[in-house]
Order: C-alpha cells, then structure tokens, then sequence
C-alpha cells in the first residue's frame, strides 16, 4: 500500500470515528430532550446503514465474477436496513401513535441477513472446495450448536420465556437472534479459509456488531426497557460504518492471497467458540434445562465428527507428501522428457564403476550418442515434434540395451550409455544404429532419425581414469563419427586427440564461463553518413586461460551445447545495463539465435530486462541471421511480439544467406545489413556497385534504412555515400572495444565525425578528410 493509500484509510477511518463519537455524545449525553435526541439517533442509524449501501454499491463496480456479487448482495442488505430505519423513523418522529411491533420497519431489517448471508457465502473462499463442503457442514453444526447455546443463555431464552402479544411478535423477536447467528457462524468459517482476508475482517467486525445489538434490542425489548437513544443504537451505527469501510479497503483480485492453509490463530478460532458454547450450556445444565443437554449433544457429535475427518485428511496428507517425495527423487535423477537417468545419475553410476574397476578389474565401455541434424527437425517442425522424436529415440535405446546397462540423457539430442560387463559395445553401437534406421512418425511426417556414437573402453588392465577422461574420449569418438560421414560408430584411440583438441573441456569450459557472466562485452559503432552515431554493436567476447578464443568458434561449440539462449541472455543484460553510458537516443544492437528467437518465453524476458533498467525499448536492435529457418512461425511470433513492444529487427549478413523478397516480406525488417562481401568490391563504379545500390534502393522501397558492414577504406565510404546508404559499420569507424558494465558508466567515446577523426589502421594516420579529398583528386 503506497503512502497516498495509507493517508486515504487514515482519513476514512478518522471520519468513522468522528461520527461515531458525535453519534454517542448527542445520544447518551442527554443534550436535548427525548424527541429530539430519538430523532437524533434514528436519523443516524440511517445515514450510517445509507453510507454502508453507497460504499457497498461503488465496491461491486470495480470487482468482478464473484466477489462483486457479494457486494452487490452486501448492498442491498444495507439498503434494505437502512429503508427499515426510514420507516421505524417516521413512526418515531413524525407518526402521533406509537410503533407498532411487528411492523413494515421489521420486514427491513430482516433482509438484511437474508442477503446478507448469501452475500458472504459469495466470497471467494476455501471451505468450498472438495471435502471442505463437509468440513463446513460440521464446523457449521459446531458453531450454531455453540452459539445457540451462548445465545439462549444470554437472550434468546429471555426472550422466548417473556413471550408476546402475538405468535407473528414472538417469531419476529426470536428471528433477530437466530439470524444473526447462522451469520455469524458462517462469517467465522468464511474468514478461516478464506483466500483473501483484506476489507474481510473489518467486514466480520461489523456482522458481530450487528449480531450484538440485535440480540441487545431482542433482550431489551423482552424485558420491556429498550427505548430509541440507548446504547444499542451505537452498535448499530458503528457496525454499518465498519461494513463501509470493509467495502473500502477490500482491494478484490490485487489484494495479497492466503496459501491453502489458514494460520493457527484463525483455525482455533473455531473451537474457542465451541468452548464457550460448552460452558454456556453446562450453566444452563445446572439450573435444569434440558435443551442445553440436547445442544451439547449435537455440538459433541459435530466435534468428533470433525476431528475424524481431520484424522482422514492427515492420513491422505502423509500419503501424498510420501508420493511427492518419492517423485521428487525420481526428478532428482531422471530426464523429465524421456524419463531415462539424467546427467546426476549417470555420473553416479560411471563413478561407481570406475571405482569397481579399481577393486575388481572390471571392464567399463561408454557409448556417447548424438543425433545427427537434429537441430533442423526442431527449425522446420518446431520443438514439439523434436519432442516426440527424442522419445520415440529413447524407447528403442531401451528396447536395445540390455537390462544392467545405464541409458542416460544428458541434454539436448545427446545420449549416453554405460556398460559394465564385458559385452562389445561396437556390436551394440552397430546394433543401436540399426534400431534408430526406421523414421518416426511425427503427425502426417516420417522423421528419419540417425546418429552418430563415440565408443571408449576402460579394459581390466588400463589404469585408472576419472570419469571426465572418460567422457571426454567418447566425446571426441562421436564427433569424429561425425565428420566421417554421420550415421556410425568410431572407438576412441589416443591419435584422435590431435584431430579433436578439448572440445569437450571446451564446453565444459564455456559452460562455467556463461553461467558465472564472465563472457565480456565489445562494443562496435554504427555510425549515420553524416558521422552522428546511430547504435553500437554488442559483440561477445571470452578468453579461456587468458587466451581469446575466436566468436565464430565458441559460439558454434554453444549451439551445440545447447548453451546459446543462455549465452544469448549474458550479452544482452550486459548490453541494456550499458545504455545509459551512450549518447541519447543511440541504440544498441545485439544478436540473437534463430533457435533462441523460436522461444516464446523470449519477449517476456527482454520485457523485464527493459523494466529493470528502465530502458526504452525503441533503443534495442535484435539482429537475426538470414537463413531458410527464419519464416517459421514460431519465429516470425517472436519477432510480431518483439516490434510491438518497440524493438527494432534487423536482418543480418544480408545477401549470402537464403535471400528472397518473401522471407523479406514475413520478416518485415526495420533494417537490412548488407553482408561485407558486398562491400569489400567498392573500389570503383562498375556494375557491383549498381548491384549494391539496386539492394539499397529496394530495401527504401520496403521502409527499412540500410547498413553497410565492414567498412574499411575511405573509397568504400564515399562510393556507399552517392549510392544512398544509410550508416555504416567496420573498422574505419570505429574496432570493437570492451566494456564492462559498472555503476555509473562514463560516456562511450565515439568518433565524433567520420569527416574529423582518424580511424582504421589502412589510413596510415591520416584523417578520413584527408583520404576523401585524396579520393576526389584522383
């Protein structure tokens, strides 16, 4: 609740207490005479019932499904009071007879539970759900036994043995207390299990209120002393103002909710009440009342019937929490897709082996499997037929490998099996092989499914290894077996080593480097023709052992680790935290996967990025390769979400992928970057450079600028400049530069003209003024 909030309920509250306190003083003060102060007192009553129905009334038109009901029903339940009252008034003031009683004012204030009741029954809750039906039905017979028996004591047994006129007065004046206290049993189990207790509890405090001055008025009245000015009347009127507040203060669906389980104090709160009922009727036990005996009866029964339902519900509790856990084991341990042992289990079971290995001499064979172009089932068909064809490739590794072996899924299109016995895993790699030939059926398609396997043995007299060693040989086995033509197995031999450097540890490597956010920043600028800066380019960048491993090279070994969406996340975080270091209105680019950009989830995760920073979205450019894949409409989705939120897309490389004015159509880029092979050409007019400008001229005839990439000489420049280009980006504006994100980033420094500032090393120093004016002599 924000400080404005508070300060409104302080007010409300403050205005509730004042009419309150002037109500008491003007009506038990005895500052005017008895006319005045009854008409003082009924007009009251009903400007505060009116208040609570207005309250009620603008609460219901700003919620919705069910608790608006509820306050549409609280409204008229005050409504109908509050007409009550009118009447009763006009008897009292304006009338030359005495009330009546029963009268039309009754028929009022008798509605009020009779909508009220339905009205709270109408509030989310709880008690509603499954056995809780039944749990209400005994809680209910507990509280209205107990109740009952607390009411009889202190009213309704005063009532009914003073008797009435009539038998119509009799049931009028025991209908007061009796429906008051069906409501207030069930306000009491409503409030226990309900799931959003805010405005709720000042709301119960006004039903009790109200429950208290009409069993006070029914006693009153049997005893024949209740007269209009008494204390009752401010139990009236202090109700119906804590019932508008309740409509004030409930902030329906936005409102904070309860879990499940109500706390300890709110599930007792029951059994005190049925205590008190106890002791109510043990007192009326000991003067000799025999109904007393029967409440108690039905009160008991209810309480044991309750706490045997208890008993079941704890029983069934302890089972499901046992289940739970022993599927939570199975979770531990076990891929969630396939349901064969994850990458825990299966380096359990290798380290367990190994360690026989040393005792027993036992023989250990690894079997690494990956699936050949897998990556293209999941582009053109989408995950879930990628889904289907991983089980369908699991269940024929189970129908292949015998019952001792450990079939493992470690991520991703990646499988692995470990044998401990002294069976010839090329015969069953062959044997696997053969087993995944036939395709899978996936819809209307038949997938053809092939694979690649690395093989290691670890024989009886081979000295020990670890299991990453282990790993790590079969791994390069299967890469191997890729590039030997995919679809075979290859054994691992020491000499593969030198054609596989650590691919393996690479990933590995990489893997730590991105979930620790070591991969660093390097920012590139773009520039417009007129040398202002348009955006910078952000760009990974890793060093392993101190060393730069090139981008092309790490970022292949994370699409094939499946680690790019998350390599994808680190560059983009550390590029929105850097925005503000640029000059206004700059952008920044960066580069998303194909495979990344088919995540749904993609567009909900830069949205809270651009929340957390508070960056504008317009500032961020997503670069997306050109390729076959880039039409699939879970991409071009993420794409469609992605404008709407205000980012720009931009199609990257243009010209050498799979370019066609349809895939440009779906696409619908803001910006088209022409690939550097185009540029690299531009030493003189000819017909490349016609080429080049039909692209750019095309590209402003689909509303999209156009940036040249690989810029690198002043004649590149100019010649792109007469051709209509847009900016340009390369090393004669600018190398890409490191950055490190930091609390209070300095400025990013930028050429500041491409017409004043020194830029790529061909220039040999010189100014890019000097070689354009060069450019033009010549």
């Amino acid at each position: 609740m924000g400080a404005e909030a508070r300060r409104a309920r302080a007010v409300q509250w403050g205005l509730a207490a004042g009419f309150v306190l002037l109500f008491t003083l003007l009506v038990c003060g005895k500052v005017f005479d008895d006319r005045v102060t009854r008409a003082i007192s009924d007009i009251g009553q009903g400007l505060a019932a009116a208040t609570a129905a207005v309250c009620a009334g603008w609460r219901s038109h700003r919620t919705l499904g069910r608790r608006r009901r509820s306050w549409q029903l609280l409204a008229a339940a005050t409504g109908s009071w509050a007409a009550g009252e009118i009447i009763w008034t006009y008897y009292e003031v304006w009338s030359t007879r005495d009330a009546p009683f029963p009268s039309l004012a009754d028929v009022g204030f008798l509605l009020f539970p009779a909508f009220a009741l339905p009205g709270i029954l109408l509030r989310p809750s709880n008690a509603f759900a499954g056995r809780g039906r039944i749990r209400l039905t005994l809680d209910g017979l507990m509280l209205t036994a107990s109740l009952f028996s607390i009411s009889w004591v202190t009213t309704m047994g005063e009532v009914y043995g003073s008797g009435a006129e009539s038998s119509v007065g009799l049931l009028v004046s025991l209908a007061y207390p009796v429906s008051d206290l069906v409501l207030v049993t069930i306000a009491v189990l409503v409030v226990v299990q309900a799931q959003s207790r805010t405005g709720l509890l000042i709301l119960i405090c006004g039903m009790v209120g109200m429950a208290c001055a009409d069993s006070g008025f029914s006693f009153l009245s049997a005893e024949g002393t209740y007269h209009t000015g008494s204390v009752i009347d401010i139990g009236w009127t202090a109700a119906f103002l804590l019932i508008g507040l309740a409509a004030l203060s409930d902030q329906g669906s936005g409102s904070k909710t309860l879990g499940r389980n109500a706390s300890f104090g709110y599930l007792v709160l029951p059994y005190f009440i049925v205590l008190g009922g106890i002791g109510a009727a043990s007192a009326g036990l000991l003067t000799g009342n025999k109904l007393d005996l029967a409440v108690t009866a039905v009160a008991l029964c209810a309480l044991l019937l309750r706490q045997l339902l208890t008993l079941m519900d704890n029983r069934k509790l302890t089972e499901d929490v046992a289940a739970q856990q022993e599927q939570l084991r199975f979770r531990a341990f076990h891929d969630t897709l396939t349901g064969l042992a994850n990458r825990s289990l299966f380096y359990d079971r290798l380290d367990h082996a190994l360690e026989l290995h040393q005792r027993d001499l036992r023989p250990i064979s690894l079997m690494f499997c990956d699936l050949d172009d897998f990556k293209l089932v999941n582009d053109t068909l989408g995950h879930t037929a990628g889904d289907q064809v991983l089980l369908a490739v699991a269940d024929r590794l189970r129908a292949t490998m015998r019952a001792g072996d450990t079939i493992a899924r470690l991520g991703g299109d990646e499988f692995a099996i470990l044998l401990e016995d002294r069976g010839d895993p090329i015969e069953l790699s062959q044997r696997l092989l053969t087993a995944l030939e036939p395709p899978v059926q996936v819809g209307e398609r038949r997938v053809p499914v092939r694979a690649s396997i690395g093989v290691t043995t670890v024989s009886p007299d081979q000295a020990p290894q670890s299991s990453q060693d282990i790993v790590r040989q079969a791994d390069v086995a299967m890469y191997t077996a890729k590039r030997s033509g995919k679809s075979t197995s290859v054994r691992w031999r020491p000499e593969l080593d030198d054609d596989n450097p650590d691919d393996l540890d690479l990933r590995l490597d990489l893997r730590s480097a991105v979930a620790a956010g070591s991969i660093a920043l390097a920012l590139q600028p773009i520039l417009l023709m007129d040398g202002s800066p348009y955006a910078q380019e952000a760009l990974a960048r890793w060093r392993r052992n101190g060393r730069a491993v090139p981008p092309t090279t790490f970022i292949a070994v994370a699409d094939r680790a499946g680690l790019l969406p998350d390599l994808d996340m680190t560059v983009i975080g550390k590029a929105v935290s850097l925005v503000d270091s640029l000059d206004p209105g700059e952008g920044i680019s960066v580069n998303i996967g194909l495979s990344h950009l088919a995540d749904p989830g993609l567009p909900q995760r830069l949205e809270d990025l651009f929340s957390r920073y508070g960056m504008n979205p317009e500032r961020l450019i997503v670069e997306v390769p050109e390729d076959q894949s880039i039409d699939r409409p879970e991409v071009l989705r993420s794409l469609r979400t992605l404008r709407q939120l205000g980012v720009r897309i931009a199609l990257d490389d243009f010209g050498v992928g799979y370019s066609s004015l349809s895939r440009i159509s779906a696409v619908n880029p803001d910006i088209i970057k022409l690939d550097r092979s185009f540029i690299a050409p531009l030493y003189a007019e000819g017909k490349h450079t016609d080429f080049v400008a039909g692209i750019i001229d095309l590209a402003h005839r689909l509303n999209a600028m156009v940036i040249a990439e690989g810029v690198e000489d002043a004649g590149q420049l100019e010649t792109l400049r007469s051709i209509g280009c847009d900016a340009v980006q390369g090393y004669l504006t600018g190398r890409p530069v490191e950055r490190h994100p930091s609390p209070g980033p300095a400025m990013l420094e930028h050429p500041v003209s491409l017409d004043r500032v020194a830029t790529g090393p061909d220039l040999d120093g010189a100014t890019t003024a000097q070689a354009l004016e060069s450019a033009a002599t010549v």
